[in-house]
């Protein structure tokens, strides 16, 4: 396993905004003394580094949107927050910002599909139309596979029948050889054509990218603009998502590197693949808190109508296309039904869900490719952090049990001050008794604490019960080291056998 350059992956600044929902969720944002919202984020920053660090990926955003309580209004009041661990480029190592762009690959198809089911709202188009409607005059369209019997609705669940062009050999092989150029999207066509198709129209599922590279051609003959102007006035613009823009260059501001095969994909400034190549397959960069939000605001409504929802999610091409709708991945999980798409482009990988259940928009993303470290941390992570949200009741501690926490957290800080570092040992949870042995305990420890320097002041910012689920308590001090002056330490405490242990300690 691919060992990456930055190792402090414990230990990093705490990274998160809370914002007032813009626009459809415009309100006044939630206090950032918020304990619930101070939990999660402390629970999230610490389950984030953790994963970062035993999946060995460069670096990682999450962003998170869910519901506390109501407005004056009767309206639901939105909380949004985002951490962030590692670094956007393993040359420099400068720390992750929860504002930095990575690119979100075929999410963008969620932004592709919901215009399109606004121009249906709008009666300039229809979902089972002929595609010939518009493209039967192009000098390609008779060789297209099934051109004659595709319907919009076909391109947007992929049941069109068509192969996929980015999976052609040629394709790659051009893509990695002339990729610094862009292309005309007609060109992208031209793998396909004459092609034998790989089912009947309509009667089957391949997941394909040439369908929206075709959607992406109609939007732009029904509406006599550009697909991204669309997009921007439609969609980014009246919901101020600031940090979306089109991946349509080879220099795209403030997006962190990514990495393909631990090398990274930019270089001097400029992909080496050109993302312009991708156009309404994905085509948009962003950070995961807009994509969270975009998730909670078109999946929880205030988007498109309730029928245009419904068929985003029942227009499905069945059988390997069941949990596929328009431009809309539908699954299950513990959380129940959860709507959202997933991305990826070489070097970057994206997960965004919406649970509908708890109404919990999550966002993750990570700039690497695909690697065993980062397969089984994405494989959950949406539903992780959602379950961090759903568990994270922020409970009021006791007078009595705030006393006896505050005074466990503190005498185990005291044996850290003391250099009594395997003293501190047994008082750790079986998860780090797991992970550490008392030697190596002692000696990383130390380290961290020679690093802060000696604590000059401590005082309590946060305690809370988490959930009678998780029968965890974190308590977060507002602390001075000498070499560290405004600092942050978080503990959690875990009860196993009747004795509560410590299950994970920060100092950022």
């Amino acid at each position: 396993m691919m060992i990456f350059k930055n190792t402090y992956s414990k230990f990093l600044i705490v990274l998160f905004t809370l914002v007032a929902p813009a626009s459809l969720m415009a309100q006044s944002p939630v206090p950032a003394t918020n304990p619930k919202l101070r939990l999660i984020t402390t629970i999230m920053q610490r389950r984030l580094d953790a994963a970062r660090a035993q999946g060995q990926f460069p670096g990682a955003e999450v962003a998170f949107v869910y519901v506390d309580g109501e407005m004056p209004d009767g309206k639901p009041r939105f909380v949004i927050g985002s951490v962030a661990s590692g670094v956007g480029d393993l040359n420099t190592n400068v720390p992750l910002k929860t504002s930095d762009r990575f690119l979100a690959g075929s999410i963008g198809k969620t932004f592709v599909a919901a215009l399109t089911m606004m121009l249906v709202q709008d009666g300039k188009l229809k979902l089972d139309d002929k595609i010939g409607k518009w493209l039967g005059n192009e000098s390609w369209f008779s060789k297209l596979p099934n051109a004659s019997d595709i319907t919009p609705r076909m391109l947007l669940n992929h049941s069109s029948g068509i192969p996929n062009h980015a999976d052609n050999d040629s394709f790659q092989k051009q893509l990695l050889k002339s990729g610094s150029r862009n292309i005309n999207y007609e060109d992208l066509l031209a793998y396909v054509l004459s092609k034998k198709p790989l089912f009947a129209a309509g009667t089957g599922y391949n997941y394909a990218d040439t369908n929206y590279i075709l959607i992406g051609m109609i939007i732009e003959k029904a509406t006599g603009q550009s697909l991204y102007d669309q997009v921007s006035d439609r969609i980014l613009k009246p919901l101020k998502l600031d940090r979306t823009i089109p991946s349509n260059a080879v220099t795209l501001p403030e997006v962190v590197n990514g990495y393909l095969e631990g090398k990274p994909v930019i270089v001097n400034h400029k992909f080496t693949i050109n993302p312009q190549w991708e156009w309404a397959g994905g085509g948009f960069a962003s950070n995961a808190e807009d994509l969270a939000r975009w998730a909670a605001v078109l999946y929880g409504g205030d988007v498109l109508t309730d029928k245009s929802l419904e068929e985003m999610f029942s227009s499905t091409a069945g059988e390997d296309g069941s949990a596929y709708g328009l431009g809309t991945m539908v699954t299950r999980s513990k959380l129940g039904r959860s709507y959202g798409h997933d991305g990826e482009f070489p070097g970057y990988l994206a997960d965004m869900r919406y649970y509908p259940k708890y109404k919990i928009a999550i966002a993750v993303m990570v700039n690497s490719d695909e690697t065993f470290g980062v397969d089984r941390f994405l494989s959950s992570a949406t539903e992780d952090f959602a379950n961090v949200i759903v568990n994270a009741t922020g409970t009021n501690l006791s007078d009595s049990d705030q006393i006896k926490f505050r005074a466990l957290a503190e005498n185990w800080l005291a044996l850290l001050g003391d250099q009594k570092f395997e003293e501190s040992y047994d008082m750790l949870a079986a998860r780090l008794h797991a992970r550490f042995t008392k030697e190596v305990w002692a000696n990383t420890i130390k380290a961290f604490v020679d690093r802060a320097g000696k604590v000059k002041s401590r005082k309590v910012r946060l305690m809370s019960f988490t959930s009678a689920a998780s029968n965890a308590v974190v308590i977060e001090f507002e602390s001075s080291y000498s070499k560290m002056p405004n600092a942050s330490e978080s503990l959690t405490f875990v009860q196993e056998n009747g004795v509560w242990k410590l299950s994970a300690y920060s100092l950022r």
